[in-house]
C-alpha cells in the first residue's frame, strides 16, 4: 500500500487528491484546523503543538481517507526517528546533528536576553562565586 520513499504527508495529499476531496472538506469532517492539515501534508509536524496531537490528527486523517491508521502511525514513527538521527556536515567537514526548533528558540531567547542586558534562562549550571576565605 505505502510505496518506498513516500512520507505521511505526501501519501495523504496524494490520496486526498485522487479522491477529489478538498482540504476544507477534510477540515470540516475531521474538525482539524486547516493549518494543521497543511502542516501534516507538508510533513511539518513541528508546527503542531504536541506529538500527541500529531498522532491523533494522523489517525483521524487516515480514518477519513479510509486508510489503515496503524500503517501511518508506524510510517510517522519511522519518519521522526530518521529525522532525529539525521546528520549533516559543516563547511569544514565536521558532522553535526540538526537541532530541534525548540532548542533553537531557547538559544535565540538566551542570546536576545543577554544582548538586552538580562541573564539567560539557562545559565548552563555554572555559578560565578568567589571561594570563601
Amino acid at each position: 500500500m505505502i510505496t518506498q520513499g513516500m512520507t505521511v504527508g505526501r501519501f495523504f495529499h496524494k490520496s486526498r487528491e485522487e479522491k477529489k476531496v478538498s482540504l476544507e472538506s477534510v477540515a470540516k469532517e475531521t474538525r482539524i484546523k486547516m493549518d494543521f492539515l497543511q502542516a501534516i501534508e507538508e510533513d511539518s509536524f513541528q508546527l503542531i503543538p504536541c506529538e500527541t496531537y500529531v498522532r491523533g490528527f494522523i489517525r483521524s486523517y487516515a480514518r477519513f481517507l479510509h486508510l489503515n491508521q496503524e500503517d501511518f502511525i508506524n510510517l510517522y514513527n519511522l519518519q521522526v526517528k530518521s529525522q532525529k538521527t539525521e546528520t549533516a556536515e559543516t563547511a569544514d567537514g565536521s558532522p553535526f546533528v540538526k537541532k530541534s526548533l525548540s532548542q533553537v528558540k531557547n538559544h535565540l531567547f538566551d542570546f536576545l536576553t543577554t544582548m538586552a542586558g538580562g541573564t539567560s534562562a539557562d545559565p548552563l549550571g555554572k555559578t560565578i562565586l568567589r571561594p570563601k576565605d
